[in-house]
């Protein structure tokens, strides 16, 4: 009887502990199966290859929060959303679409808590051209990316761009949807394969004619800007000579210089005794689409012992709604190779504030490696200042006014007359140029001007 009762004992404390043992199961696959209830799906990931550009879609059960990071060995944009459930059915986590010409190679990653990684790795420097989120038939969401071919340094500018966005900004640019979609563009979707993307794939896409799109850029554009000229003589001399003289003088000697360097290609706004307008001058560097623009100047005071070189950058530019931006064949604004028109207003502001930061940021560079430069001068320095002038308001071209001394100074205007001076003073800003252009663009260019996409 003792022995029963033990028995029945061991039994009863042996379904409550296999009982609790259950329950306990059934509620962490309940509380998996309610949290994968509200987890977001990637449903497919398709991309396709336009004349000018890469789509990637992905197919989402819903729009999340988004983050974007792009980085360099291999060329990659990050896209980082939170945790994530892959449910593309035969679409592998890992894959390219190199079996249609569409160089990029993709991988789904859980690899922190809570966050899911979607890379996108391709073979050549690229830019963001649009990346918004659309409906999709049927229910769900699409993230969208048009991505393009562009140089080394555009894809530095974006990277800053992208990684230095707050979150309200890049939200701004996510909920700006298209006015139109490309209707002829067929998208396909991701296989295996394991070839990795490198940045020295050699693949070359090329459109339905055979032609390379990826054309490499040989020369770096200058455009140097001899100030003055025509009915305004510019400051006069201690001895009377005039500033529009000696800067187109200057000019024409850089002009020179630098086309006799393998390269780089430069471009006078003017080469004889003219009047252009302030606003003209910057113009004529976007229609060169010039990588940088030089302005020279001779200073003049009424103060005869002022003396010394200077080199200004902008100090504020314009705001969006004033600045004059580059215009196409069909009257369109355009800002590097985006037509305005065709983004939403939020979309523009974001991006002419990208550009102005950039423009800031690389018009400095210049000027610091000029400073350099002009060290070895037998002259007064007085440094690096800031001041809106008209000539240097072109919304992306990097832009410096130079002040090359005092033409009412009378040791000053001997030496910006004297031919061995100036031709000594040009080969500092040379060699400051070469080595600007060597150290922060690096081409790998496509065709200029891109079609529009939408």
């Amino acid at each position: 009887m003792l022995t029963l009762f033990r028995y029945k004992k061991i039994i009863g404390i042996k379904f409550k502990f296999f009982f609790k043992i259950f329950f306990f199961s059934y509620l962490l696959i309940f509380a998996n199966y309610l949290s994968a209830q509200t987890l977001n799906e990637i449903r497919n990931i398709r991309a396709g290859n336009h004349d000018s550009f890469f789509r990637v879609v992905v197919e989402t059960s819903k729009k999340v929060e988004t983050s974007i990071k792009l980085k360099k060995d291999p060329y990659s944009v990050i896209i980082k959303i939170p945790e994530s459930l892959w449910r593309a059915n035969t679409t592998p986590r890992k894959g390219n679409f190199l079996h249609k010409n569409i160089p990029i190679f993709y991988t789904f990653k859980n690899d922190e808590i809570g966050k899911t990684n979607l890379t996108l790795s391709i073979n050549k420097p690229f830019s963001l051209d649009k990346f918004y989120w659309l409906d999709k038939s049927g229910g769900g969401k699409r993230l969208v990316m048009d991505i393009y071919y562009s140089s080394e340094t555009d894809f530095l500018v974006t990277q800053k761009s992208f990684n230095d966005f707050s979150k309200q900004e890049l939200e701004s640019v996510l909920s700006a949807k298209p006015k139109t979609l490309e209707k002829n563009l067929t998208l396909f979707k991701g296989q295996k394969n394991d070839q990795l993307i490198t940045n020295n794939d050699k693949k070359i896409r090329t459109n339905s004619n055979g032609n390379n799109l990826l054309k490499s850029r040989t020369n770096f554009l200058v455009v140097i800007d001899p100030g003055h000229g025509g009915k305004d003589p510019g400051a006069i001399g201690y001895s009377k000579s005039l500033e529009k003289d000696v800067n187109l003088y200057a000019a024409k000697i850089l002009y020179n210089q630098l086309n006799n360097i393998e390269g780089i290609k430069a471009f006078l706004t003017r080469s004889e005794d003219e009047f252009i307008e302030l606003r003209e001058r910057y113009k004529i560097a976007q229609r060169l689409k010039a990588d940088i623009f030089i302005s020279l100047h001779s200073d003049g005071s009424k103060i005869e012992s002022a003396s010394g070189y200077s080199i200004f950058s902008l100090n504020n530019d314009p705001d969006f709604n004033e600045a004059e931006f580059y215009k196409n064949e069909n009257n369109q604004k355009v800002l590097d190779n985006v037509i305005l028109e065709e983004e939403t207003l939020a979309t523009q502001y974001v991006l002419y504030k990208i550009y102005k930061r950039e423009k800031r940021n690389y018009s400095i560079k210049l000027k610091n490696l000029i400073l350099e430069e002009f060290k070895t001068l037998p002259a007064n320095s007085r440094g690096w200042k800031q001041r809106n002038f008209a000539v240097l308001q072109e919304p992306i071209t990097p832009s410096v006014l130079i002040e090359m001394g005092f033409i009412t100074n009378k040791k000053e205007e001997k030496n910006l007359n004297d031919p061995k001076y100036i031709s000594n003073l040009v080969e500092r800003i040379s060699i400051a140029v070469l080595k600007y252009k060597n150290a922060y663009l690096k081409w790998y260019t496509i065709a200029q001007q891109l079609p529009s996409l939408f």
